[in-house]
Protein backbone atom coordinates (compact mmCIF):
# COMPACT_ATOMS: atom_id res chain seq x y z
CA UNK A 1 0.00 0.00 0.00
CA UNK A 2 1.31 3.43 -1.11
CA UNK A 3 1.22 5.10 2.09
CA UNK A 4 3.45 8.80 0.80
CA UNK A 5 0.21 10.01 1.00
CA UNK A 6 -0.04 10.14 4.63
CA UNK A 7 3.34 11.73 4.44
CA UNK A 8 2.35 15.44 5.52
CA UNK A 9 -0.17 13.98 8.36
CA UNK A 10 2.61 11.92 9.67
CA UNK A 11 4.82 15.03 9.64
CA UNK A 12 2.77 17.41 11.77
CA UNK A 13 1.09 15.12 13.56
CA UNK A 14 4.63 13.57 15.16
CA UNK A 15 5.41 17.15 15.92
CA UNK A 16 2.48 17.98 17.93
CA UNK A 17 3.40 15.01 19.23
CA UNK A 18 6.97 16.24 20.31
CA UNK A 19 6.20 19.47 21.77
CA UNK A 20 3.52 17.24 23.95
CA UNK A 21 6.40 15.15 25.19
CA UNK A 22 8.76 18.47 26.01
CA UNK A 23 5.91 19.57 27.51
CA UNK A 24 5.14 16.65 29.44
CA UNK A 25 9.00 15.99 30.48
CA UNK A 26 9.33 19.60 32.09
CA UNK A 27 5.88 19.05 33.62
CA UNK A 28 7.14 15.41 35.20
CA UNK A 29 10.25 16.87 36.62
CA UNK A 30 8.52 19.36 39.14
CA UNK A 31 6.12 16.45 40.24
CA UNK A 32 7.98 13.02 39.30
CA UNK A 33 5.50 11.16 40.70
CA UNK A 34 2.43 11.98 39.07
CA UNK A 35 1.14 8.93 37.19
CA UNK A 36 -1.40 10.82 34.77
CA UNK A 37 1.56 12.24 33.05
CA UNK A 38 3.81 9.30 33.07
CA UNK A 39 0.77 7.57 31.51
CA UNK A 40 0.37 10.48 29.12
CA UNK A 41 4.48 10.52 27.74
CA UNK A 42 3.73 6.87 27.46
CA UNK A 43 0.86 6.60 25.73
CA UNK A 44 2.23 9.38 22.86
CA UNK A 45 5.90 7.43 22.84
CA UNK A 46 3.42 4.70 22.09
CA UNK A 47 1.46 6.84 19.07
CA UNK A 48 4.82 7.86 17.08
CA UNK A 49 5.86 4.69 17.15
CA UNK A 50 2.54 3.45 15.60
CA UNK A 51 2.43 5.93 12.90
CA UNK A 52 6.21 5.41 12.08
CA UNK A 53 6.09 1.54 11.35
CA UNK A 54 2.90 2.17 9.62
CA UNK A 55 4.85 4.58 7.35
CA UNK A 56 7.41 1.92 7.41
CA UNK A 57 10.29 4.99 8.96
CA UNK A 58 11.75 1.91 10.84
CA UNK A 59 14.50 4.27 12.70
CA UNK A 60 11.95 6.56 13.84
CA UNK A 61 9.79 3.39 14.97
CA UNK A 62 12.97 1.93 16.92
CA UNK A 63 13.91 4.55 18.76
CA UNK A 64 10.26 5.63 19.74
CA UNK A 65 9.79 2.37 20.82
CA UNK A 66 12.85 2.66 23.49
CA UNK A 67 11.37 5.51 24.54
CA UNK A 68 8.36 3.90 25.75
CA UNK A 69 10.10 1.28 26.93
CA UNK A 70 11.65 3.57 29.38
CA UNK A 71 8.24 5.16 29.79
CA UNK A 72 7.33 1.97 30.90
CA UNK A 73 9.74 1.12 33.29
CA UNK A 74 9.05 4.34 35.10
CA UNK A 75 5.15 3.71 34.70
CA UNK A 76 5.50 0.21 36.23
CA UNK A 77 8.01 1.82 38.96
CA UNK A 78 11.17 -0.29 37.92
CA UNK A 79 12.75 3.36 37.51
CA UNK A 80 12.70 6.62 39.28
CA UNK A 81 12.04 9.81 36.69
CA UNK A 82 14.92 11.74 37.50
CA UNK A 83 17.06 14.51 36.21
CA UNK A 84 19.11 11.60 33.97
CA UNK A 85 16.01 9.87 33.00
CA UNK A 86 14.45 13.70 31.54
CA UNK A 87 17.83 14.50 29.57
CA UNK A 88 17.69 11.28 28.15
CA UNK A 89 14.38 11.53 26.95
CA UNK A 90 14.77 14.90 25.89
CA UNK A 91 18.01 14.02 23.63
CA UNK A 92 15.40 11.48 22.19
CA UNK A 93 13.18 14.22 21.19
CA UNK A 94 15.90 16.19 19.69
CA UNK A 95 16.64 13.53 17.35
CA UNK A 96 13.53 12.36 16.07
CA UNK A 97 12.82 16.09 15.60
CA UNK A 98 15.48 15.83 13.09
CA UNK A 99 14.50 12.61 11.69
CA UNK A 100 11.39 14.10 11.14
CA UNK A 101 13.16 17.06 8.89
CA UNK A 102 14.61 14.58 7.39
CA UNK A 103 11.52 12.77 5.98
CA UNK A 104 9.64 15.96 5.06
CA UNK A 105 12.77 17.27 3.01
CA UNK A 106 12.77 13.48 1.58
CA UNK A 107 16.97 12.63 2.93
CA UNK A 108 17.90 9.70 3.12
CA UNK A 109 17.80 7.89 6.68
CA UNK A 110 21.19 8.75 7.77
CA UNK A 111 20.83 9.35 11.45
CA UNK A 112 22.92 7.03 13.82
CA UNK A 113 20.47 6.07 16.25
CA UNK A 114 22.55 3.21 18.30
CA UNK A 115 24.17 5.12 20.58
CA UNK A 116 21.10 6.75 22.37
CA UNK A 117 18.89 3.53 21.56
CA UNK A 118 22.13 1.45 23.78
CA UNK A 119 21.76 4.52 25.97
CA UNK A 120 18.38 3.93 26.58
CA UNK A 121 18.15 0.20 26.73
CA UNK A 122 21.04 0.02 29.90
CA UNK A 123 19.67 3.23 31.82
CA UNK A 124 20.38 2.02 35.26
CA UNK A 125 18.23 3.22 38.25
CA UNK A 126 19.96 5.31 40.87
CA UNK A 127 20.73 3.65 44.04
CA UNK A 128 18.86 5.97 45.60
CA UNK A 129 15.05 5.15 47.36
CA UNK A 130 12.67 5.09 43.91
CA UNK A 131 9.83 7.43 44.71
CA UNK A 132 6.09 6.26 44.99
CA UNK A 133 4.02 6.88 42.14
CA UNK A 134 0.65 8.96 42.50
CA UNK A 135 -2.18 6.73 41.38
CA UNK A 136 -5.27 8.38 40.47
CA UNK A 137 -6.93 4.90 38.81
CA UNK A 138 -5.64 1.15 40.22
CA UNK A 139 -5.81 -0.41 36.68
CA UNK A 140 -3.13 -0.25 34.13
CA UNK A 141 -4.29 2.30 31.00
CA UNK A 142 -4.23 0.07 28.14
CA UNK A 143 -2.02 0.26 25.24
CA UNK A 144 -3.36 3.41 23.27
CA UNK A 145 -3.88 3.31 19.54
CA UNK A 146 -2.13 6.69 17.42
CA UNK A 147 -5.08 8.50 17.17
CA UNK A 148 -5.02 12.30 14.95
CA UNK A 149 -4.40 15.26 16.40
CA UNK A 150 -6.73 18.44 15.66
CA UNK A 151 -5.22 21.94 15.63
CA UNK A 152 -4.87 22.57 18.87
CA UNK A 153 -2.70 19.65 19.61
CA UNK A 154 -5.34 17.94 21.82
CA UNK A 155 -5.73 14.57 21.58
CA UNK A 156 -8.80 13.61 19.67
CA UNK A 157 -9.20 9.92 20.20
CA UNK A 158 -10.50 11.20 23.68
CA UNK A 159 -13.48 12.64 22.22
CA UNK A 160 -16.58 11.53 21.16
CA UNK A 161 -16.61 9.65 17.74
CA UNK A 162 -18.99 11.94 16.27
CA UNK A 163 -16.77 15.08 17.39
CA UNK A 164 -13.99 13.83 15.60
CA UNK A 165 -15.54 12.78 12.20
CA UNK A 166 -16.30 16.55 12.24
CA UNK A 167 -12.79 17.55 12.60
CA UNK A 168 -10.41 17.80 8.95
CA UNK A 169 -6.98 19.12 8.25
CA UNK A 170 -6.78 22.25 5.63
CA UNK A 171 -3.66 23.52 4.33
CA UNK A 172 -2.37 26.61 5.17
CA UNK A 173 -2.67 28.15 1.74
CA UNK A 174 -6.06 27.46 1.35
CA UNK A 175 -6.53 29.50 4.33
CA UNK A 176 -4.79 32.31 3.27
CA UNK A 177 -6.69 32.25 0.04
CA UNK A 178 -9.98 32.08 1.86
CA UNK A 179 -9.02 35.83 3.88
CA UNK A 180 -7.32 36.95 0.36
CA UNK A 181 -10.83 36.54 -1.89
CA UNK A 182 -12.81 37.69 1.51
CA UNK A 183 -10.25 40.73 1.91
CA UNK A 184 -11.34 40.99 -2.11
CA UNK A 185 -14.78 40.86 -1.55
CA UNK A 186 -15.20 43.42 0.97
CA UNK A 187 -13.04 45.69 -0.74
CA UNK A 188 -15.79 45.18 -3.66
CA UNK A 189 -18.89 45.90 -1.33
CA UNK A 190 -17.46 49.67 -0.93
CA UNK A 191 -17.08 49.97 -4.44
CA UNK A 192 -21.28 48.40 -5.03
CA UNK A 193 -21.81 50.94 -2.21
CA UNK A 194 -20.07 53.82 -3.45
CA UNK A 195 -22.31 53.73 -7.33
CA UNK A 196 -25.25 52.84 -5.32
CA UNK A 197 -24.71 55.97 -3.53
CA UNK A 198 -24.46 57.73 -7.30
CA UNK A 199 -27.50 55.91 -8.09
CA UNK A 200 -29.45 55.90 -5.57
CA UNK A 201 -31.73 52.75 -6.15
CA UNK A 202 -33.71 51.89 -2.94
CA UNK A 203 -33.52 48.24 -3.95
CA UNK A 204 -29.67 47.99 -4.28
CA UNK A 205 -29.59 50.15 -1.52
CA UNK A 206 -31.19 47.06 0.80
CA UNK A 207 -29.62 44.64 -1.25
CA UNK A 208 -25.95 46.14 -0.10
CA UNK A 209 -26.86 46.22 3.21
CA UNK A 210 -27.81 42.55 3.27
CA UNK A 211 -24.55 41.95 1.52
CA UNK A 212 -22.55 43.93 4.60
CA UNK A 213 -24.61 41.27 6.87
CA UNK A 214 -23.18 37.95 4.62
CA UNK A 215 -19.60 39.21 4.38
CA UNK A 216 -19.75 40.05 8.20
CA UNK A 217 -20.38 36.43 8.57
CA UNK A 218 -17.80 34.97 6.12
CA UNK A 219 -15.32 37.09 7.27
CA UNK A 220 -16.07 35.92 10.91
CA UNK A 221 -15.90 32.41 10.30
CA UNK A 222 -13.04 32.40 7.92
CA UNK A 223 -10.96 34.50 11.09
CA UNK A 224 -12.30 31.66 13.26
CA UNK A 225 -10.98 29.01 11.01
CA UNK A 226 -7.46 30.93 10.97
CA UNK A 227 -7.17 31.45 14.63
CA UNK A 228 -5.08 29.30 16.34
CA UNK A 229 -4.56 29.32 20.24
CA UNK A 230 -1.65 30.92 22.24
CA UNK A 231 -0.41 27.30 23.07
CA UNK A 232 0.12 26.60 19.83
CA UNK A 233 3.83 28.41 20.06
CA UNK A 234 3.92 28.46 24.02
CA UNK A 235 3.74 24.12 24.60
CA UNK A 236 7.75 24.47 22.97
CA UNK A 237 8.47 27.27 25.77
CA UNK A 238 8.77 25.24 29.32
CA UNK A 239 11.49 23.02 27.44
CA UNK A 240 13.60 26.16 26.18
CA UNK A 241 13.10 27.48 29.54
CA UNK A 242 14.13 24.37 31.33
CA UNK A 243 17.67 24.19 28.79
CA UNK A 244 18.78 27.89 29.12
CA UNK A 245 18.36 27.91 33.07
CA UNK A 246 20.35 24.49 33.10
CA UNK A 247 23.17 26.13 31.00
CA UNK A 248 23.23 29.26 33.01
CA UNK A 249 23.44 27.40 36.53
CA UNK A 250 19.96 28.71 37.41
CA UNK A 251 16.79 28.21 38.86
CA UNK A 252 13.81 28.95 37.34
CA UNK A 253 9.92 28.62 37.50
CA UNK A 254 8.35 29.28 34.07
CA UNK A 255 4.49 29.72 34.46
CA UNK A 256 1.93 30.56 30.92
CA UNK A 257 -1.21 32.07 31.72
CA UNK A 258 -3.83 32.53 28.71
CA UNK A 259 -2.92 29.63 26.62
CA UNK A 260 -6.43 29.28 25.65
CA UNK A 261 -6.64 32.65 24.14
CA UNK A 262 -6.45 32.73 19.86
CA UNK A 263 -4.69 34.93 17.33
CA UNK A 264 -4.42 34.90 13.91
CA UNK A 265 -2.30 32.20 12.28
CA UNK A 266 -0.39 34.74 9.97
CA UNK A 267 1.04 36.57 13.79
CA UNK A 268 1.42 33.60 15.22
CA UNK A 269 4.17 31.99 13.37
CA UNK A 270 6.15 35.67 13.28
CA UNK A 271 5.55 35.98 17.03
CA UNK A 272 7.72 32.52 17.79
CA UNK A 273 11.13 34.28 17.30
CA UNK A 274 10.41 37.67 19.28
CA UNK A 275 9.04 35.75 22.30
CA UNK A 276 12.19 33.26 22.21
CA UNK A 277 14.61 36.88 22.01
CA UNK A 278 12.64 37.67 25.12
CA UNK A 279 12.32 34.73 27.36
CA UNK A 280 16.12 34.44 26.66
CA UNK A 281 17.07 37.89 27.71
CA UNK A 282 14.89 37.47 31.08
CA UNK A 283 16.54 34.01 31.37
CA UNK A 284 20.49 35.45 31.18
CA UNK A 285 19.90 39.27 31.79
CA UNK A 286 17.11 39.18 33.91
CA UNK A 287 16.95 36.00 37.11
CA UNK A 288 20.43 36.45 38.98
CA UNK A 289 22.26 33.48 39.97
CA UNK A 290 20.90 31.11 42.65
CA UNK A 291 23.90 33.24 44.98
CA UNK A 292 22.64 36.28 44.36
CA UNK A 293 18.98 36.00 44.73
CA UNK A 294 19.71 34.85 48.12
CA UNK A 295 22.34 37.74 48.95
CA UNK A 296 19.37 39.91 48.03
CA UNK A 297 16.49 38.55 50.39
CA UNK A 298 15.23 36.34 47.65
CA UNK A 299 13.89 33.05 46.89
CA UNK A 300 16.78 30.99 45.31
CA UNK A 301 14.59 30.14 42.52
CA UNK A 302 13.96 32.91 39.53
CA UNK A 303 10.47 33.18 38.03
CA UNK A 304 9.72 34.32 34.75
CA UNK A 305 5.93 34.51 33.69
CA UNK A 306 4.59 34.56 30.30
CA UNK A 307 0.76 35.58 29.89
CA UNK A 308 -1.18 36.39 27.09
CA UNK A 309 -5.22 38.30 27.30
CA UNK A 310 -7.47 40.00 25.14
CA UNK A 311 -8.24 43.50 25.83
CA UNK A 312 -11.13 44.95 22.55
CA UNK A 313 -9.12 43.97 19.33
CA UNK A 314 -6.04 43.83 20.82
CA UNK A 315 -4.11 40.34 22.15
CA UNK A 316 -2.07 41.89 25.05
CA UNK A 317 1.16 39.85 25.78
CA UNK A 318 3.53 40.11 28.52
CA UNK A 319 6.63 38.63 29.87
CA UNK A 320 7.49 39.35 33.53
CA UNK A 321 10.91 38.54 35.86
CA UNK A 322 11.57 38.79 39.13
CA UNK A 323 14.83 39.48 38.60
CA UNK A 324 17.39 42.24 38.79
CA UNK A 325 15.80 44.70 36.77
CA UNK A 326 17.29 47.65 34.87
CA UNK A 327 18.55 50.96 35.78
CA UNK A 328 18.01 53.81 33.23
CA UNK A 329 20.94 55.32 33.99
CA UNK A 330 23.33 52.88 33.43
CA UNK A 331 21.66 52.31 29.99
CA UNK A 332 21.99 55.53 29.05
CA UNK A 333 25.60 55.88 29.85
CA UNK A 334 26.07 52.64 27.89
CA UNK A 335 24.21 54.40 24.83
CA UNK A 336 26.20 57.37 25.47
CA UNK A 337 29.72 55.09 25.76
CA UNK A 338 28.53 53.90 22.35
CA UNK A 339 27.89 56.91 20.38
CA UNK A 340 24.22 55.64 20.46
CA UNK A 341 22.35 58.79 22.20
CA UNK A 342 24.67 62.49 22.59
CA UNK A 343 25.05 63.45 26.00
CA UNK A 344 22.41 66.55 26.07
CA UNK A 345 19.68 64.02 24.72
CA UNK A 346 20.29 61.32 27.61
CA UNK A 347 19.63 64.11 30.25
CA UNK A 348 16.35 64.64 28.65
CA UNK A 349 15.24 61.08 28.19
CA UNK A 350 12.12 59.80 30.53
CA UNK A 351 12.49 56.65 32.61
CA UNK A 352 10.88 54.74 29.63
CA UNK A 353 12.37 55.94 27.34
CA UNK A 354 15.74 55.33 28.77
CA UNK A 355 14.73 51.65 28.73
CA UNK A 356 13.35 51.77 25.45
CA UNK A 357 17.22 51.97 24.41
CA UNK A 358 17.58 48.66 24.73
CA UNK A 359 15.53 48.38 21.04
CA UNK A 360 18.27 50.20 19.05
CA UNK A 361 20.12 47.99 16.81
CA UNK A 362 23.54 47.36 17.99
CA UNK A 363 22.74 48.38 22.02
CA UNK A 364 23.79 45.80 24.66
CA UNK A 365 25.12 45.99 28.08
CA UNK A 366 26.18 42.45 28.17
CA UNK A 367 29.71 42.34 29.50
CA UNK A 368 30.15 39.31 27.38
CA UNK A 369 28.66 36.80 24.96
CA UNK A 370 27.47 34.05 25.77
CA UNK A 371 25.29 31.13 24.00
CA UNK A 372 22.51 32.56 25.14
CA UNK A 373 22.32 36.54 24.75
CA UNK A 374 25.16 39.70 24.55
CA UNK A 375 25.60 40.27 20.98
CA UNK A 376 22.33 43.33 20.40
CA UNK A 377 20.55 41.82 18.64
CA UNK A 378 17.57 40.70 20.38
CA UNK A 379 15.16 43.58 21.57
CA UNK A 380 16.42 45.50 18.16
CA UNK A 381 14.74 41.93 16.05
CA UNK A 382 11.90 41.96 18.68
CA UNK A 383 10.56 45.71 18.41
CA UNK A 384 11.09 45.36 14.38
CA UNK A 385 9.16 42.03 13.90
CA UNK A 386 6.56 43.44 16.32
CA UNK A 387 6.16 46.79 14.21
CA UNK A 388 5.71 44.77 10.93
CA UNK A 389 2.88 43.28 12.83
CA UNK A 390 0.92 46.33 13.55
CA UNK A 391 1.74 46.07 17.00
CA UNK A 392 3.71 47.82 19.67
CA UNK A 393 6.51 46.83 22.33
CA UNK A 394 6.94 48.50 26.13
CA UNK A 395 9.24 48.02 28.40
CA UNK A 396 9.11 48.73 32.38
CA UNK A 397 11.27 47.62 34.94
CA UNK A 398 12.09 48.72 38.48
CA UNK A 399 16.05 47.31 39.43
CA UNK A 400 16.19 45.21 42.00
CA UNK A 401 12.27 43.94 41.02
CA UNK A 402 12.37 42.68 37.44
CA UNK A 403 11.48 43.49 34.44
CA UNK A 404 8.19 43.32 32.33
CA UNK A 405 7.93 43.44 28.81
CA UNK A 406 4.13 44.62 27.14
CA UNK A 407 3.56 43.56 23.48
CA UNK A 408 -0.26 44.70 22.02
CA UNK A 409 -1.07 43.11 18.73
CA UNK A 410 -3.95 43.01 16.27
CA UNK A 411 -6.06 40.06 16.42
CA UNK A 412 -5.54 39.95 12.31
CA UNK A 413 -3.50 41.88 10.40
CA UNK A 414 -5.20 41.44 6.64
CA UNK A 415 -8.49 42.76 7.37
CA UNK A 416 -9.18 45.67 10.04
CA UNK A 417 -11.37 48.25 10.78
CA UNK A 418 -9.52 51.37 10.26
CA UNK A 419 -10.55 55.65 10.32
CA UNK A 420 -9.80 57.72 7.07
CA UNK A 421 -8.41 60.89 7.77
CA UNK A 422 -7.28 63.51 5.26
CA UNK A 423 -4.23 65.91 5.17
CA UNK A 424 -4.03 68.30 2.86
CA UNK A 425 -4.63 66.48 -0.49
CA UNK A 426 -4.00 62.73 0.61
CA UNK A 427 -6.01 60.25 2.23
CA UNK A 428 -4.69 57.66 4.85
CA UNK A 429 -6.50 55.36 7.05
CA UNK A 430 -5.43 54.67 10.65
CA UNK A 431 -6.16 51.37 12.43
CA UNK A 432 -8.32 51.58 15.07
CA UNK A 433 -6.91 49.41 17.79
CA UNK A 434 -3.74 52.38 17.53
CA UNK A 435 -6.64 54.87 18.26
CA UNK A 436 -7.36 56.12 22.13
CA UNK A 437 -9.42 58.72 21.08
CA UNK A 438 -10.65 61.08 18.71
CA UNK A 439 -12.11 64.20 19.42
CA UNK A 440 -12.85 67.82 17.58
CA UNK A 441 -10.90 70.04 20.02
CA UNK A 442 -11.59 73.63 20.47
CA UNK A 443 -9.07 75.67 20.39
CA UNK A 444 -9.39 77.27 23.88
CA UNK A 445 -8.10 74.07 25.54
CA UNK A 446 -4.91 74.32 23.65
CA UNK A 447 -1.44 76.15 25.41
CA UNK A 448 2.02 76.52 24.59
CA UNK A 449 4.48 74.64 27.41
CA UNK A 450 7.98 75.26 25.59
CA UNK A 451 8.59 74.77 22.02
CA UNK A 452 5.10 73.13 21.60
CA UNK A 453 0.98 72.73 21.42
CA UNK A 454 -0.32 70.76 24.80
CA UNK A 455 -3.94 70.04 25.41
CA UNK A 456 -4.67 68.09 28.82
CA UNK A 457 -6.58 64.86 28.62
CA UNK A 458 -7.39 64.90 32.03
CA UNK A 459 -4.12 65.46 34.32
CA UNK A 460 -1.74 64.03 31.67
CA UNK A 461 -0.54 67.18 29.20
CA UNK A 462 -0.50 65.79 25.72
CA UNK A 463 1.42 67.01 22.71
CA UNK A 464 0.03 67.93 19.74
CA UNK A 465 1.45 66.86 16.05
CA UNK A 466 0.53 67.93 12.99
CA UNK A 467 -0.10 65.16 10.40
CA UNK A 468 0.53 67.09 7.37
CA UNK A 469 3.85 68.36 8.83
CA UNK A 470 5.14 64.74 9.33
CA UNK A 471 3.94 64.18 5.90
CA UNK A 472 5.83 67.37 4.72
CA UNK A 473 2.19 68.48 2.99
CA UNK A 474 0.84 72.05 3.21
CA UNK A 475 -0.47 73.14 5.93
CA UNK A 476 -4.21 73.67 6.27
CA UNK A 477 -5.73 76.75 7.52
CA UNK A 478 -8.38 75.02 9.95
CA UNK A 479 -11.09 77.41 10.22
CA UNK A 480 -13.93 77.01 13.19
CA UNK A 481 -13.21 76.51 16.97
CA UNK A 482 -12.49 72.91 16.81
CA UNK A 483 -10.00 71.10 15.16
CA UNK A 484 -9.41 67.26 14.73
CA UNK A 485 -6.98 65.47 17.10
CA UNK A 486 -7.19 61.30 17.24
CA UNK A 487 -4.85 60.91 20.37
CA UNK A 488 -2.76 57.56 19.92
CA UNK A 489 0.55 56.43 21.62
CA UNK A 490 4.16 56.66 20.57
CA UNK A 491 7.13 55.13 22.49
CA UNK A 492 4.89 55.16 25.39
CA UNK A 493 3.63 58.17 25.28
CA UNK A 494 0.37 59.62 24.33
CA UNK A 495 0.33 62.62 21.46
CA UNK A 496 -2.41 64.08 19.38
CA UNK A 497 -2.12 63.95 15.79
CA UNK A 498 -3.81 66.88 13.82
CA UNK A 499 -5.94 66.17 10.61
CA UNK A 500 -7.98 68.05 8.02
CA UNK A 501 -10.94 66.46 8.91
CA UNK A 502 -12.03 62.72 9.86
CA UNK A 503 -14.23 60.63 7.19
CA UNK A 504 -15.28 57.93 8.19
CA UNK A 505 -14.33 54.35 9.34
CA UNK A 506 -14.77 51.22 7.71
CA UNK A 507 -13.22 47.40 6.83
CA UNK A 508 -9.62 47.55 5.04
CA UNK A 509 -8.18 44.34 3.24
CA UNK A 510 -4.34 45.45 4.09
CA UNK A 511 -1.98 44.78 1.09
CA UNK A 512 1.35 45.16 1.49
CA UNK A 513 3.56 47.79 -0.21
CA UNK A 514 5.74 47.15 -2.76
CA UNK A 515 9.56 48.46 -3.75
CA UNK A 516 10.03 51.33 -2.44
CA UNK A 517 7.24 52.20 -0.19
CA UNK A 518 8.26 48.68 1.62
CA UNK A 519 10.98 50.78 3.06
CA UNK A 520 9.13 54.25 3.97
CA UNK A 521 8.73 54.22 7.84
CA UNK A 522 5.21 54.60 9.25
CA UNK A 523 4.00 52.97 6.43
CA UNK A 524 2.37 49.27 7.43
CA UNK A 525 0.32 48.36 3.84
CA UNK A 526 -1.91 50.12 1.56
CA UNK A 527 -5.88 49.69 0.79
CA UNK A 528 -8.49 50.51 -1.80
CA UNK A 529 -11.42 52.76 -1.22
CA UNK A 530 -14.66 52.08 -2.52
CA UNK A 531 -14.04 54.74 -5.94
CA UNK A 532 -10.93 52.76 -6.70
CA UNK A 533 -8.41 55.38 -4.55
CA UNK A 534 -5.56 53.91 -2.88
CA UNK A 535 -4.46 54.96 0.98
CA UNK A 536 -2.16 53.97 3.28
CA UNK A 537 -2.59 52.32 6.43
CA UNK A 538 -0.49 54.43 9.02
CA UNK A 539 1.84 52.58 11.63
CA UNK A 540 1.48 55.32 14.10
CA UNK A 541 3.60 54.01 16.80
CA UNK A 542 7.01 53.72 14.10
CA UNK A 543 5.43 57.11 12.37
CA UNK A 544 7.83 59.73 13.99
Amino acid sequence: MDMSQYRELFISESREHLNSINELIVALEKDAGDRETIDSLFRIAHSIKGMAASMEYADIAELAHKLEDLMDRVRKGALPFDGGAADLLLEGTDLLEAMIADVEQDAPASRDIRGLVQRLINYPPPSTEIPSIKTHKTEQPPPVQPVPLNASGKDEGRQAGSDASQTVRVKTDVLDQLINLTGELITNKYRIMTINSQLGSGSLDEACVELSKLLRGLHDEVMKVRLIPFAAITDRFPRLIRDLAKKSGKEIVFEVEGREIELDRGILEELSDPLIHILRNAVDHGVETTEERLAAGKSSRGKIRLAARREKEQVVITVEDDGRGMDPAKLIASAIEKGVIKQEEGWLLSHREALMLTCVPGFSTAKEVTEISGRGVGMDAVKSAIKALGGNILIDSTLGQGSRITLKLPLTISIIQALVVNCAHLKVAVPVVNIIRTLELKRGLITTEGKHKVFYMGEEAIPLVSLNRIFGLPLSHLTGEAIPVFVSEVKGRKVGLVVDRFIGQQEFFVKPLGRPLVKLKGLTGGAILGNGEVVFILDVANLM
